[in-house]
């Protein structure tokens, strides 16, 4: 999926939103929109060792992090910032010390949606990772698809 496509199904979100009302609803935010700068993601970058995928970045640049919809996705660290208990640099770090995975968004059960990590490289797709071991599930074939079908489309 490319980025007009994707915006499209973001802009059916928000009409879907407004029209249920849901944008009135104090303290929620359909879109959350913890943006990362490009110092920052090269921050996240060489602490996670790996390279993110292009389309990860450009949607960190553009929508950012937090709440997406459906879906709650780790931000990066602020630059220069004392990292907190939930972005994807400590998460990843500390469910995956190997470097094998990049977590971007929580499952709520101990799980994680996640890049893997090959050569020092993310690969484009999503998958599921258990936390509790078995071998992780293949979820979309690249970022935009992920949030698609699982932040916007439920």
């Amino acid at each position: 999926m490319e980025f007009e496509e994707f915006d499209q199904h973001v802009a059916s979100l928000r009409d879907r939103a407004a029209r249920s009302g849901l944008e009135a609803v104090e303290d929620f935010a359909l879109i959350e929109g913890l943006t990362a700068s490009a110092q920052e993601i090269a921050e996240a970058e060489r602490a996670l060792g790996a390279v993110l995928p292009a389309k990860y970045k450009a949607f960190l640049l553009r929508y950012g992090a937090g709440q997406f919809g459906f879906l709650d996705l780790l931000p990066l660290p602020a630059a220069g910032a004392t990292r907190r208990h939930e972005d994807v640099v400590t998460v990843s770090q500390a469910e995956f010390p190997d470097g094998t995975f990049v977590a971007v968004a929580p499952v709520g059960t101990g799980d994680y949606w996640c890049f893997p990590v090959v050569d020092g490289r993310c690969r484009d797709e999503v998958l599921f990772h258990f936390h509790d071991g078995g071998t992780p599930a293949w979820e979309a074939p690249d970022f935009l698809e992920f949030v698609a079908a699982k932040g916007i489309r439920p």
